[in-house]
């Protein structure tokens, strides 16, 4: 090795160790975050024990009103009534499809009638709820309540399949 070598290989080790070499055992020291309790105390972003659920809801969704719920068939995807309040538009929408910029996510469906529509735009989410409406047919079984079909001298009610009114209609835009 000629000497030209080894020194650049000494200079070399010492700058590795000057840079990079700490003592065996050294710790983190131990940071006091008192001082920015100021800012957390202003919470400028926001409060942060806040839910999710009651979050507001991005300016696009105010756009939209969650209708119904409708299925073609039994095969066919379960597809939200979705109305443009704007222009009073009815949309039938399954989910991956879209209203212009905002596309469908997930139509939800839960076991108390209630029915979710989950919305996106660009990187905002919107959710919009649908709840069951009482002698909607949403909980069958039980008895009818008063001033509802089934009492004498009224119509006995329409059969329905899980909650959901067949509503025909045809896809375009």
């Amino acid at each position: 090795m000629s000497s030209g070598t080894s020194k650049y290989l000494a200079i070399l080790c010492a700058i590795t160790a000057a840079l990079g070499g700490v003592p065996a055992g050294a710790t983190e020291p131990t940071r006091d975050f008192s001082r920015y309790q100021i800012i957390l105390d202003r919470a400028p972003f926001g409060q942060m024990g806040a839910s999710p659920d009651n979050a507001p809801q991005p300016g696009f969704s105010t756009r939209f009103t969650f209708v119904g719920i409708a299925r073609e068939g039994d095969d066919q995807p379960l597809l939200a009534i979705i109305q443009e309040n704007d222009t009073k538009r009815v949309d039938f929408k399954a989910e991956g499809e879209s209203i212009g910029p905002v596309k469908v996510v997930k139509i939800e469906k839960s076991e108390n009638g209630a029915t979710k529509l989950v919305l996106k735009q660009d990187l905002e989410v919107a959710t919009l709820m649908l709840e069951a409406k009482p002698g909607s047919g949403a909980a069958p079984g039980g008895p009818p309540a008063p001033g509802q079909p089934g009492q004498p001298g009224q119509q006995p009610p329409m059969p329905t399949q899980s909650g959901v009114r067949r509503i025909p209609f045809r896809r375009g835009g």
